[in-house]
């Protein structure tokens, strides 16, 4: 075995490839083709979306549950590595994956594989060897060129269509939604959670012959007030559901219809698994509530739609009470956008630059926060330093709100498990 550990593994492969992105399925294809894993004996969803997809794969998932073997590949993780390959609902092993990243080792010779290739032939690797019967992929980038496109997925889903990672995919919801209809197979169910999808996801679908189900169209998400929700799809049921309270937000509506409607589309959409996943669902970084020691939210908004969609829940589950921003974001993002629905929400807000080789410099995103017209924006060395001082300003009735990218939702995790680090005596 070249490594001992899954540590080792991942160290190892974050090295060995050129670039962090690399589009492109050939690669992948050739390594998929000699694991013998093109054709895989179970049940494939795939979830593209520039929102959403996360929530939608994880209501996918649990919905699935009680019905079937789940395999669940998703990213990003935050804590544990592990956390991106689940089956029956639990994490993956250190050493089903390290086995898998030996037989992965040992077919690839000396094609060269991107991180998240690896681990993508790794999950299904994995999801092979525990015999899954359904194997939910969450896209990682776009959709055509992105690894999870190898395989036929036996339902699509899109979950939106928003401007995000424009050096890749383009500039316009036009050319975006091209690339994530990629996903699409000729004469197989895809659904679309896009209440207003461009036309050029629907000529695409039509060209291919997808049979596409549409948010709007082809099946509802009615809310009823804060408690429940009515999902209607045609020829299908006609369910009154509870709101999916630990995935607030109105848009969550439109995820939990699509994973409804895609599950429709396989045969297994069940009233009473939906109801209990809906129930109990959460996921880490979408509008996440932690208590101690000021209340502070957690959310990816990590683009313009996802910022928009933020400032919606502010509005709903914060109003009244006053807000402190801590915030990082990557250069390759539209700050100015992300930050032009929320500049009037916050009274303070505290910046610093996450550690990522992606990260926008701690000076470019203070300029962008004065341009912005960011009152009292105030730049800090550290995520510790900026949090603390956010902490300091919220007291007892304010709320400290941490948002703009992954990396900053997960550096806030690990910093609040450390002892002292956020009662504003850390370092």
């Amino acid at each position: 075995m070249r490594f001992a550990t899954l540590d080792e593994w991942l160290r190892w492969q974050q090295q060995l490839h050129t670039t962090s992105i690399d589009l492109g399925l050939e690669r992948i294809r050739t390594v998929a083709r000699r694991l013998r894993l093109l054709a895989p004996d179970c049940t494939v969803l795939t979830v593209a979306g520039t929102n959403g997809k996360g929530s939608c794969a994880a209501l996918l998932e649990a919905m699935l549950a009680p019905q079937a073997r789940v395999g669940a590949y998703t990213s990003p993780h935050f804590a544990r590595y592990n956390e991106r390959v689940r089956i029956d609902a639990r994490e993956a092993d250190d050493g089903l994956l390290c086995a898998a990243f030996e037989e992965i080792e040992r077919a690839r010779g000396g094609i060269s594989l991107s991180f998240f290739e690896y681990g993508t032939l790794a999950a299904m690797w994995a999801f092979r060897e525990r015999a899954v019967e359904v194997a939910v992929l969450e896209v990682g980038l776009g959709g055509r060129m992105d690894a999870v496109n190898v395989w036929d997925a036996d339902a699509a889903v899109i979950t939106s269509i928003g401007i995000d990672h424009t050096e890749w995919l383009g500039h316009t919801r036009l050319a975006i939604a091209r690339e994530k209809a990629g996903i699409l197979r000729p004469d197989r169910p895809a659904v679309c959670g896009d209440p207003r999808p461009p036309e050029s996801l629907l000529d695409h679908a039509a060209r291919l012959g997808a049979r596409l189900r549409r948010l709007g169209v082809d099946f509802h998400a009615e809310a009823r007030g804060d408690e429940t929700w009515r999902y209607r799809a045609r020829g299908g049921p006609d369910w009154v559901l509870p709101q999916p309270r630990r995935l607030p937000g109105a848009v969550q509506l439109h995820n939990a219809a699509s994973a409804l409607a895609a599950l429709g589309a396989i045969g297994r959409c069940e009233e009473e698994p939906a109801r209990a996943a809906l129930e109990r669902v959460h996921l880490t970084g979408r509008f996440q509530t932690l208590g101690e020691p000021v209340d502070t939210v957690l959310d990816l908004a990590h683009n313009p739609d996802s910022a928009l969609n933020l400032a919606r829940n502010l509005r709903r589950y914060r109003a009244g009470r006053p807000l402190h921003a801590v915030f990082s974001a990557l250069r390759d993002k539209d700050v100015a956008r992300m930050l032009a629905p929320l500049c009037a929400f916050f009274d303070s807000w505290h910046l610093f630059e996450v550690d990522s080789e992606r990260a926008m410099p701690l000076d470019t995103l203070a300029a962008l926060a004065e341009t912005c017209g960011l009152s009292g924006a105030r730049a800090h060395g550290s995520l510790a330093a900026a949090a603390a001082a956010a902490q300091r300003r919220a007291g007892d009735g304010g709320t400290v709100v941490v948002f703009g990218s992954a990396f900053t939702v997960g550096a806030y995790l690990k910093l609040a498990a450390q002892p002292m680090s956020t009662t504003g005596r850390g370092n």
